[in-house]
């Protein structure tokens, strides 16, 4: 008697669910799973390793310094634009210090090359005792997204000259 009660508890809960499933409006319903293909494709776009740090100019003035880096960008592509972003620990702030993007008297660099920049400014305003992280982001032709293309350590600017 008792496994023809449980029995039949479970056979009214599956219908109970069935009926309420397929009552269900079509925008209650879960959306359907994605595809296992439908993986987005890897970036085409790469950098050396970024470094960069903080140092002091006079009293009361740091500055964030970045050393020279390269961009790869893949064949059939040209480099969109890149940019440095200081991210300042604790507060978490990210200040755009440096954007370059291509025109008609910066031309991007020819596709499936190595780009180099020569920044106008390796060094940008900083505030002592802060720390920070640089990072690096671009973007190429053949794609939309901007992605971190590399992340320095993190660095703090020093309150007084040593």
């Amino acid at each position: 008697m008792t496994r023809f009660l449980l029995l039949a508890g479970l056979s009214l809960a599956v219908i109970v669910v069935l009926v309420v499933g397929l009552a269900a409006s079509p925008h209650t319903m879960a959306a359907p799973l994605p595809s296992l293909s439908a993986t987005p494709a890897a970036p085409e776009i790469y950098a050396s390793p970024i470094h960069g740090g903080c140092y002091i100019a006079a009293p009361a003035d740091c500055r964030l310094h970045v050393e020279p880096f390269t961009i790869n960008i893949a064949a059939g592509s040209k480099l969109a634009l890149f940019k440095l972003v200081a991210i300042q620990m604790g507060s978490g702030a990210q200040t755009v210090i440096y954007d370059w993007r291509p025109d008609q008297s910066n031309p991007a660099p020819p596709s499936g090359t190595t780009y180099t920049p020569s920044l106008v400014a390796q060094d940008f305003a900083a505030t002592c005792g802060k720390s920070y992280e640089i990072s690096l982001q671009g973007s190429d032709t053949l794609t939309t997204t901007t992605y971190n293309l590399g992340l320095t350590g993190r660095f703090t600017c020093t309150l007084s000259l040593p």
